[in-house]
């Protein structure tokens, strides 16, 4: 039981800032519909981000040759391997919020412009 509480107070201190500082600009902001109805288009499209990350990485790690391709002869990773693999799903999840972003900015021009 002791270990669970020191969890959560570890959870709840490491989140509280970033928390208490977005309620406190959420506040400050004194958004209107439109403000709120822009927060909440974001969050859906982070979100689908988010999603489409996951499944490209799962399409990406379940191809069998790549990870005969890192592990090399001996089936192990070493850290270099294991370095590598780190930097293929860093890149994955990156250039996959990239592209939604060029979407979502093109469909907003497309619908928006004059």
């Amino acid at each position: 039981m002791n270990e669970k509480i020191k969890t959560a107070i570890d959870f709840v201190s490491r989140h509280a800032v970033w928390f208490i500082i977005g309620i406190l600009a959420f506040i400050f902001m004194k958004p209107g519909i439109a403000e709120i109805q822009t927060f909440l288009f974001i969050a859906f499209f982070e979100a689908v981000a988010i999603g489409l990350s996951s499944l490209a990485l799962y399409a990406y790690t379940k191809i069998n040759f790549t990870k005969a391709l890192l592990k090399g002869d001996d089936d192990k990773f070493s850290d270099f391997e294991r370095q590598g693999m780190y930097n293929v799903i860093g890149k994955v999840f990156l250039s996959v919020h990239v592209l939604v972003g060029l979407i979502v900015l093109g469909v907003y021009i497309a619908q928006f412009s004059n």
